[in-house]
């Protein structure tokens, strides 16, 4: 996702819990915000020169967000939200472009967890920390609907023969990518 961004762009890193990448975007060049709910995270990026701002995406109505920005990044965000459309809707009037990942729900070891009568297990600790389940096919059909172009989608990781075949990922995302990096624009 780095060099997915310019240097020297605006950006706003929301929900990035202890992610190196803001830190890594600042050192690019680029004027980083992060948007957490966790305190703790938000003095750990104040520490390293990072303009931290609350953010509770659940009552994302009554959030105020000031400025605009070249790019939001939610990176395994929207999973864990039950109103991932209105984020994604008052967030469009701050960005032209946004930098989303998903978990890949159509993820072959995913498939066979069903195939086998388990539910897809995409938690750490218990399956309500994912509320939407998205496969890459699904997650396409869901940014067009919200009014958003994807640009890019590039799977990060996924099955490639113990690393043999890393290309793999890239012919049938839908069933080897197990995350995927969208980049998007808003609709003109």
């Amino acid at each position: 996702m780095r060099d997915l961004v310019p240097a020297g762009s605006s950006v706003f890193d929301i929900g990035c819990g202890n992610s190196r990448l803001p830190v890594a975007l600042k050192e690019k060049g680029c004027t980083v915000a992060i948007g957490d709910i966790s305190p703790i995270v938000l003095e750990g990026y104040k520490a390293a020169g990072l303009e931290p701002k609350v953010i509770d995406l659940d009552k994302i109505a009554e959030t105020r967000i000031e400025g605009t920005y070249d790019f939001i990044i939610m990176s395994e965000v929207l999973e864990h939200l039950a109103n991932p459309e209105e984020v994604i809707a008052v967030l469009k009037e701050r960005t032209k472009r946004f930098l989303l990942t998903v978990p890949n729900t159509g993820f072959y070891p995913f498939r066979l967890r069903l195939l086998f009568g388990r539910f897809p297990k995409q938690w750490a600790h218990h399956p309500s920390e994912h509320v939407r389940f998205w496969s890459h096919a699904d997650f396409l059909e869901w940014l067009a609907v919200q009014g958003l172009v994807v640009e890019k989608a590039i799977p990060s990781n996924g099955f490639s023969l113990k690393g043999t075949m890393p290309f793999l990922k890239y012919l049938w995302p839908n069933l080897l990518a197990h995350q995927v990096v969208y980049q998007c624009r808003t609709q003109a």
